[in-house]
């Protein structure tokens, strides 16, 4: 059984070439998906080996094709990407009953790791490690596909530099950014700075709640774009890396709250988003509402809502005025992902 640090130690091994063929094995349980997303088809992986595999189907590819399908273990439903990966292949052979194929992997990346994949995507979809090794291998060639392979930053951010606790988090950041770019026309083409990516991954992997993690993989999101030199979202990772998930909370909640352009004046009269004190303990968790003051003096501070809170009296907090600046508006369509801002839901 491998675990993190057995892996952590392949990873280091990225761009060291393979010499020897590798040797082909038998798999249990594993298909490829190919066709269209309203009607897939399905063909069962006869051999496979780190560099190529031979798919039991009735397609007959041009030799030479690159065809993208999906590796996932046998009786996964088709919506979970927990036991998937995209993958390239090209058309190698044909024989009686399927097509040889060669894996297309990133230039620099290791075909072992393909190997060890293998090895543990036999394995019950109990095993833990299992979900691990699949949502690795997914997390790399993503990450691959946004940077540039001859900039590997993003790639060594998952080795020795994070624990087991922070390279989940990171992994959960980068699957979350996928599924939220995957139904952009041009996804395949869109790209991302490097060193944006970089700074997200490892700011983003010391979160230890679900909505900073959500909020880290839009920024993410909205990071990638077909010109991969757009560095717009880097005072918002400095941003977000110096927020508390309460702190989150509270500007979320304002900013959905918050009619669009809120922080304009219409009519003379200012638009402001004002809560009870039950409704900032329903949303904060905790019933320490100095506590939540002093979150939202913090948030003010740094630019992202419009009133401090009043700390000159000691009578009961009667309301917490949550209402957004400008700033406070753009971290979070950012924070949210491109395509949600463009679209209007964050409007």
């Amino acid at each position: 059984m491998h675990t993190v640090k057995d892996w952590k130690h392949w990873l280091k091994t990225l761009g060291y070439p393979q010499m020897e063929r590798a040797p082909r094995r038998k798999p249990s349980g594993l298909v490829a998906r190919h066709g269209s997303i309203s009607s897939p088809k399905l063909g069962h992986i006869k051999t496979i080996s780190s560099t190529g595999f031979y798919l039991q189907t009735a397609e007959r590819w041009a030799v030479g094709e690159v065809v993208s399908l999906t590796v996932q273990k046998e009786g996964s439903p088709a919506h979970n990407s927990e036991f998937q990966i995209n993958v390239q292949a090209r058309v190698a052979s044909y024989g009686e009953d399927g097509v040889g194929m060669g894996f297309v992997l990133p230039k620099g990346l290791n075909a072992s790791l393909w190997e060890h994949l293998i090895d543990s995507a036999d394995r019950p979809t109990e095993c833990d490690e299992t979900q691990f090794v699949f949502r690795m291998v997914r997390a790399i060639l993503f990450l691959y596909r946004l940077c540039p392979s001859e900039e590997m930053e993003t790639i060594y951010v998952l080795t020795g530099e994070l624990n087991e606790f922070r390279t989940r988090n990171m992994m959960a950041i980068v699957l979350n950014t996928e599924k939220m770019l995957a139904s952009e026309p041009n996804f395949e083409k869109m790209r991302a700075d490097p060193q944006i990516v970089e700074s997200i991954l490892k700011e983003g992997s010391w979160g230890n709640d679900d909505l900073t993690s959500r909020l880290w993989a839009g920024l993410l999101a909205s990071s990638c774009s077909l010109e991969r030199t757009d560095q717009s979202n880097k005072g918002f990772v400095e941003l977000l890396a110096q927020m508390t998930p309460n702190q989150a909370r509270i500007l979320v909640e304002g900013c959905i709250r918050a009619p669009k352009l809120s922080w304009v004046q219409r009519g003379g009269v200012p638009v402001t988003v004002l809560l009870t004190p039950e409704e900032m303990i329903r949303i904060t968790g905790t019933y320490d509402l100095n506590r939540s003051a002093s979150d939202m003096a913090y948030l003010h501070v740094h630019g992202l809502i419009e009133k401090n809170f009043d700390f000159s009296s000691y009578a009961p907090k009667e309301s917490f005025d949550l209402t957004p600046t400008s700033l406070g508006v753009q971290l979070f369509k950012a924070c949210r992902g491109h395509l949600l801002a463009q679209s209007g839901v964050l409007s």
